[in-house]
């Protein structure tokens, strides 16, 4: 059941308590203890001082983007697709290298298909979804298992993967506990999910602020609703009955290494020691005994 989202006046000017009530459920945040890290005209962002999650305010929630085609093409997300299959290959690489082997896995977010298309050609059973159906009949069209199925459509069927797969997309969405929750309930005792999603400490996007794509009208900041760092989010992953298994990319892995895949690992690791990589990748493991709130 889909929780009450909670709004008050906050001194002179409207603020809105869902961000921080997450916070207070979830990872005994002060509701009180907060301030705002950036504003771009009605666009504005809280970090919150306990946790350091930066929450985006809800009164710009109606500033949002269709995912049709034209934003699937104005963002180029068809170019280099052989080298973003290729990157989720290597995700999907580093993910099976953790407990027994992968068979089926559940993207959330699939996009144009790139990590579909991965999972394919290394065999594994694969869906997709999104929800944008322009994307989906993409996938389609390319013979890959996609679908606009919700996450509670697929809990209604009693459904089950292995590995839930995030690859820039847990940032979308308003209540990101509440979809891990429900990942939870996807997966076996066990089971993965692996998170690819900005990076909140990454150092160019701290010093610019609003001025950064991150938070900016013009860029990405009304796709966005939570920026993360690799502490906050392995707490948020915990206080959703996960346990976190491996952050940023490992310097093995346990089968079908390359150079280039090394190289990639090595150098993405190096510079995040000096937050100049805007991406965190985290896998975590579904725990064998929940987490208690």
């Amino acid at each position: 059941m889909v929780r009450k989202q909670a709004y008050r006046a906050c001194g002179p000017e409207r603020q809105s308590t869902l961000p921080m009530s997450l916070c207070s459920r979830y990872l005994g945040c002060s509701p009180e203890n907060q301030k705002i890290y950036s504003r771009d005209g009605r666009l504005i962002y809280h970090r919150c001082l306990d946790c350091g999650i930066i929450w985006r305010d809800e009164s710009s929630f109606d500033l949002e983007l269709p995912y049709n085609e034209q934003y699937f093409n104005s963002k180029n997300y068809a170019i280099n697709r052989d080298h973003k299959i290729e990157k989720s290959g290597w995700l999907l690489e580093i993910a099976g290298s953790y407990g027994s082997k992968i068979n089926s896995v559940l993207e959330i977010g699939c996009s144009l298909g790139n990590t579909l298309e991965a999972a394919s050609r290394m065999g594994l059973d694969h869906l997709g979804i999104d929800v944008s159906s322009f994307a989906v009949g993409f996938c389609k069209k390319n013979g890959l298992n996609a679908s606009t199925e919700t996450l509670e459509e697929l809990l209604q069927q009693g459904r089950s993967f292995e590995l839930i797969f995030m690859q820039h997309v847990l940032e979308h969405f308003k209540d990101p506990f509440y979809v891990l929750e429900q990942c939870n309930q996807l997966l076996p005792v066990g089971g993965l999910v692996m998170i690819l999603i900005p990076n909140s400490n990454y150092s160019r996007a701290k010093r610019q602020r609003e001025r950064h794509r991150f938070y900016k009208i013009k860029g990405v900041g009304v796709e966005h609703y939570a920026y993360f760092n690799y502490n906050n989010l392995s707490r948020v992953l915990e206080s959703c009955g996960f346990k976190t298994i491996q952050t940023n990319y490992p310097l093995l892995v346990k089968e079908h290494d390359s150079f280039s895949f090394m190289f990639n690992r090595l150098a993405r690791r190096l510079i995040s020691i000096i937050n100049l990589d805007q991406e965190l990748v985290m896998v975590a493991q579904k725990a064998e005994i929940p987490v208690l709130k």
